[in-house]
Parts: structure tokens; sequence; C-alpha cells
């Protein structure tokens, strides 16, 4: 049986990236050696259209949260309709999200990013402030999408 799809808690969890990165890219936290790390200044990163820049970061974190959505809960090919083991433990809490998303970022955002770093040889900072920020947003979203099926 497949997991009832909770669009709502997917259209939240898609702003998660958002929410995360205005918090871990201002300038009082990350967002200074972010800037340094990159070689960008504050006028450099003011240029752009901000209104396009979010819309696509809405719409790529939507896809994102799909794919959370659909991992976390088993959806595609895995029996989901226990949502507690045998042995007691319950798989629909924000913890199990938790253990998903520090997976995800050791097997998928850490050998994406140390490679990116290699081959476009980037500084270590570079690669430890952009994997910072998608190991938190990625633990949030899918904690988040664990534990509100």
């Amino acid at each position: 049986m497949e997991p009832h799809m909770n669009y709502f808690a997917i259209g939240i969890s898609s702003l998660i990236p958002l929410i995360t990165g205005f918090i871990y890219y201002h300038p009082k936290t990350m967002g200074s050696a972010w800037m340094k790390a990159n070689g960008f200044t504050k006028e450099s990163i003011s240029k752009g259209s901000k209104p396009i820049m979010f819309l696509v970061t809405l719409v790529t974190s939507f896809l994102l949260s799909m794919f959370f959505w659909a991992w976390v809960t088993g959806a595609g090919g895995v029996e989901t309709s226990q949502v507690v083991a045998i042995d007691g433990h319950s798989y629909v809490t924000f913890q199990h999200g938790i253990v998903h998303g520090i997976i995800f970022t050791l097997l998928v955002l850490l050998p994406i990013f140390v490679s990116m770093k290699i081959f476009e040889m980037r500084s270590w900072s570079w690669a430890f402030v952009n994997i910072g920020y998608w190991s938190i947003t990625s633990i949030l979203m899918c904690g988040l999408l664990s534990g509100w099926r």
C-alpha cells in the first residue's frame, strides 16, 4: 500500500531551504565565510533578479521535497503500511527523518562537494560552508517529512 502523499507537508518542507538560507547565509552566521570562500562582495551578490532567484529556488526545493518524501516514506517499492516495526520502533518520527538526513549528507552530499572541491580547485572552506548548509537543510526537510506524514 502506497502512503498518502501529504502535499501540505511537502509544501512546508519546500520552504526550509529558503528559511535555512536566510539564517545560515546571514553575515552574522556563515554569510561572511561563504562570501569569502566564493570571492563575492556585497555588491556582486546584490545583482540579479531576486524574485526569479527565489521562485526557481522554491520550485527546485519542491522537487527535493518530493524526493525526500518518497525516500523517508519508502514510496515506490517498499511496504509502507507498517509504520511501527516488530520491535516497536516507529518510523513516523522527526528523529527517524534526521537519520535519513544524516545518511543523505554522508552518502550523497559529502562525496559531491568533496569531488567538486577537488576538481574545481575550490577551498576547503567553500566545501565546508556548502556541506554545512545542505546538511542542516536536508536533516530538517527529512525530519519534517518523516514526522508529518
